[in-house]
């Protein structure tokens, strides 16, 4: 038997932005490994593919080899959708395996869920897959399928991630230990004199991984794996449970409980937040309960503040909406290529879009701030799109990478939505 496995994206993006301006929600990565990737590794033998917008088709083909809005094989005996906010879940995905006639499964708000298709595609059927018309196809299944409404955690929004750090770096951590042994070990004391390991088999490390002595690996707390190329400088005090991407450095400081991406530059203090990758924060500062997107840069002294002194819940700004999070700890959204200046103090619970320049000339206590965005507390104006990408680019000659047509475009698109 031949099966495929489909991750698409529903409305929820927009509940994720600035995050997911430039990739699909299921790019984000709330643990160790994306939330695609967590679904694909568990249907290891379907076939996979991948739908998202329109607007973020070919961006997305740059960032994988997997298919994007089209199913290629005419010839498939059963197909599994899963949207890809769906906070993983073992035994749904196994009941999903079992299943054996077609159904769709909806959460009591009729979100799609899931569905699978079990049995030959009609030729309509798969004229909608072929061409990218998700809606389409489902309008068409629909009343065909067996229904289903079942309660499923999904991510709703970006501070359900962070929420989320600690439980899926260790359910992470955990596949790679079972399944990745060639590519992880625990570490060998002979290999790292003057490094002091703290509760070492709930650390694993690439082969390649470099640390320096004079460095603190903490694993008391929870478990921590540090990628190929990865290099820990001194005096860097490393608590788990922790990621440290391929390629990223850590150059000091205290990195708590936090999921760095690849190619970062990490000091200072940085605690329960996400980094998706290629970016700095490489001086004194603190960061907290946050998600940065690519490319950030942040000046020296950067902090935010992610707990308000009257210890209510904190409310952000998600496309001019405020909506109360429910968590006592909140501090920054920030999208890709954004910058701060030296000495930028954020207020707690902001959301900041693309492409901003935020200047530290006071408290930023503005709830949401727009993409291509020179800011002050007391001046704000639009970011020229032509200048704008001609920092992007040299941000990125930098690390050896090029702007695609495909990213100028986007970026354009985005800086005349925000115009309008």
């Amino acid at each position: 038997m031949s099966g495929s496995i489909v991750i698409f994206e529903d409305a929820r993006f927009r509940n994720m932005e600035p995050l997911t301006f430039l990739r699909p929600v299921y790019f984000l990565r709330p643990g160790i490994r994306p939330l695609y990737q967590k679904i694909i590794d568990e249907l290891s033998g379907y076939k996979p593919y991948l739908f998202c917008r329109p607007e973020i088709e070919s961006l997305t083909s740059e960032l994988t080899d997997i298919p994007i809005n089209t199913i290629s094989d005419r010839h498939i005996d059963e197909i599994i959708f899963i949207n890809g906010a769906l906070r993983y879940n073992n035994e749904f995905i196994e009941a999903l395996k079992r299943a054996d006639s077609s159904v769709i499964i909806n959460t009591p708000d009729d979100d799609i869920a899931a569905l699978k298709v079990v049995g030959h595609l009609s030729d309509d059927l798969y004229q909608y897959l072929m061409n990218g018309d998700l809606q389409d196809f489902v309008d068409k299944f629909e009343p065909d399928a067996e229904k289903m409404k079942i309660e499923l955690p999904f991510y709703n929004y970006l501070w359900d991630f962070i929420a989320a750090i600690d439980d899926e770096i260790k359910e992470d951590f955990t596949y790679f230990k079972e399944k990745d042994k060639a590519r992880f070990s625990v570490p060998d004391h002979k290999k790292y004199h003057g490094v002091y390991f703290i509760n070492t088999g709930n650390i694993l490390l690439a082969s390649d991984a470099n640390i320096l002595p004079g460095s603190v690996i903490d694993a008391s707390h929870g478990p921590i794996l540090i990628d190929s190329r990865a290099r820990i400088e001194p005096p860097t005090y490393l608590i788990g449970p922790a990621y440290i991407g391929i390629d990223s450095i850590l150059v000091g400081g205290r990195i708590e409980g936090s999921s760095i991406g690849e190619v970062c530059r990490v000091g200072g203090e940085l605690e329960e937040s996400i980094i998706q990758g290629y970016t700095n924060k490489y001086h004194a500062g603190f960061i907290g309960h946050s998600y940065i997107g690519e490319w950030v840069n942040f000046g020296a002294m950067t902090t935010n503040s992610d707990l308000k002194n009257n210890y209510r819940s904190v409310s952000v700004s998600v496309n001019g909406e405020l909506i109360d999070t429910g968590m006592l700890k909140v501090g920054s959204f920030i999208g890709d290529f954004t910058k701060t200046a030296i000495g930028t103090l954020l207020n707690t619970g902001i959301n900041m879009g693309l492409s901003c320049n935020i200047l530290g000339d006071g408290l930023v206590t503005e709830k949401e701030i727009q993409s291509f965005t020179w800011y002050s507390p007391r001046h704000k104006m639009a970011y020229n799109i032509v200048k704008a990408l001609e920092t992007i680019e040299r941000t990125m000659s930098r690390r050896d990478k090029k702007m695609t047509d495909a990213l100028a475009g986007r970026l354009r698109q985005i800086s005349g939505e925000t115009r309008k």
